[in-house]
């Protein structure tokens, strides 16, 4: 399923990249700057932290986690490509509804995809199948790198 154009009238353009400190979601993070450094656009790098059934522990303190672990997932990359414009943000809310929201007016979504099971190579997860219903964008998956 391919969802709306791109849009290229947003004005500076971006990438939306869901990261999630998994493997699949660190490739996903070379894939968009890549692809955003290709492009002359910017990369806004999203966290859904879904909601508690309970609340239980200092929100703050799994707040700031979350943000320590999105700047450690794109850096580094700030030397390769320097000409890129990377935004964080650690949102409250599902991972499928986040990114869809973030998606709104950028260039595409890019995800990772664990494709697990027997057919790795062809599955996918219940985000990237969920983003491909609910962004309003392009969304490119990028497969876990095999292990070495």
């Amino acid at each position: 399923m391919v969802s709306d154009p791109e849009h290229i009238t947003q004005d500076p353009p971006y990438l939306v990249v869901g990261v999630d400190g998994s493997v699949s979601s660190l490739a996903a993070v070379a894939q968009v700057m890549e692809e955003a450094s290709l492009r002359g656009a910017a990369v806004r790098a999203v966290w859904a932290w879904p909601r508690p059934v309970f609340a239980h522990g200092d929100e703050s303190a799994g707040f700031n986690e979350r943000r320590r672990l999105l700047s450690e997932s794109t850096a580094g990359w700030a030397e390769k490509y320097s000409d890129v414009r990377v935004t964080h943000e650690v949102v409250r809310g599902h991972p499928v509804e986040e990114p869809a929201r973030s998606s709104e007016h950028a260039l595409s979504v890019v995800v990772g995809r664990r494709g697990r099971g027997g057919y790795t190579g062809m599955r996918l997860g219940s985000v990237v199948h969920g983003l491909l219903h609910r962004a309003v964008c392009p969304v490119i998956t990028v497969p876990t790198p095999p292990a070495n």
